[in-house]
């Protein structure tokens, strides 16, 4: 077994969605000869951790496939000081492999029992609302402007790793340490795509209203908490601090979407929806099923300034969650 320990150039790390301090923080990320956990080995973990001097990455090796426990045994008795794991999809696929394999050794701690975020976990509803083609964690490197000197994934590395074990070539080490490094470091410096969450969560204010040259209605909020990089996706977009969400006009009067379809009914002669509880009352030929598509708050443009502010944000938020 192999330990490396380097100083990434990395200062500090955005906490948002973490309950713990940066000094319990450990982010983890491993290499395994496969993706079944009941036949693969893991013959690499690396984790960035903080110390007095700052931010370590510390990685354990195996030379062979006898190293498989002692370097386990390595990682959980470092892993066990700490509060929270911090993964890309470790929840699918690392701490799974991890528990597993130390169940199979009857090695302790429980990694599990510790405290986890799991990126990819927490920002799968951006896929959707943004229409972004993968999440993957070099896709959102790449989205934030990010790059990497590592040009391989981790499939692409076993044929490196078994060359490594039979011949123990420096030039297949140092692939194998820096792809291994660069995930590491990558799930640190996106951990500001957390901020985008915000939209999803609500977490901003009103800040007014006007219309734009295509005739709609263009609402802009203020984010709790900046994104990295602008982000559009047809009526909702984000840049900096500036949560913006347009909604359209017909013949006078402003769409504001509710919540629910299945909760409302459609009145086609008057146009207008009604809450399913006072359905009730109106004829069933005179009403139907409202839809995604009519399931609107009419409101004619001249009588917008009647509109509570707050509940700018119920209709933002009933738009943001319709993606």
């Amino acid at each position: 077994m192999k330990i490396s320990d380097r100083c990434p150039d990395i200062e500090r790390v955005d906490q948002m969605c973490v309950s713990s301090s940066e000094e319990m923080l450990l982010f983890v990320d491993i290499e395994t000869t496969g993706l079944k956990k009941e036949y693969c080995r893991i013959y690499l973990i690396g984790c960035a951790y903080l110390d007095t001097d700052g931010w370590h990455i510390r990685q354990w090796l195996t030379e062979r496939s006898s190293d498989e426990r002692a370097v386990l045994e390595a990682f959980a008795g470092f892993a066990s000081g700490f509060g929270t794991v911090v993964t890309f999809n470790g929840e699918g696929f690392d701490l799974p492999v991890i528990d597993f394999k130390n169940r199979y050794y009857g090695i302790d701690p429980d990694i599990r029992s510790m405290g986890s975020l799991d990126i990819y976990k927490e920002i799968k509803p951006l896929k959707k609302l943004f229409g972004l083609k993968s999440l993957r964690q070099k896709a959102v490197e790449e989205l934030l402007g990010l790059k990497r000197e590592d040009k391989l994934d981790g499939g692409r590395l076993i044929p490196y790793y078994y060359d490594y074990e039979m011949t123990g070539s420096p030039e297949m080490e140092r692939l194998l340490l820096l792809h291994n490094f660069e995930d590491v470091l990558g799930m640190m410096k996106i951990m500001p795509v957390l901020n985008y969450m915000g939209i999803v969560r609500g977490d901003f204010e009103f800040l007014g209203w006007h219309f734009t040259c295509k005739e709609k209605l263009r609402t802009e909020f203020i984010l709790n908490k900046g994104v990295p990089a602008p982000l559009k996706n047809g009526k909702i977009s984000v840049r900096e601090k500036i949560l913006s969400v347009d909604f359209d006009i017909e013949d006078g009067k402003v769409l504001l979407p509710l919540k629910g379809p299945e909760n409302y009914y459609y009145l086609p002669l008057e146009d207008r929806v009604i809450h399913k509880d006072l359905a009730a009352f109106v004829d069933k030929k005179y009403r139907q099923k409202a839809t995604k598509e009519n399931c609107f708050l009419k409101v004619e443009t001249e009588k917008l300034s009647a509109v509570d502010r707050s509940e700018f944000k119920t209709f933002a938020m009933n738009a943001i969650s319709s993606y």
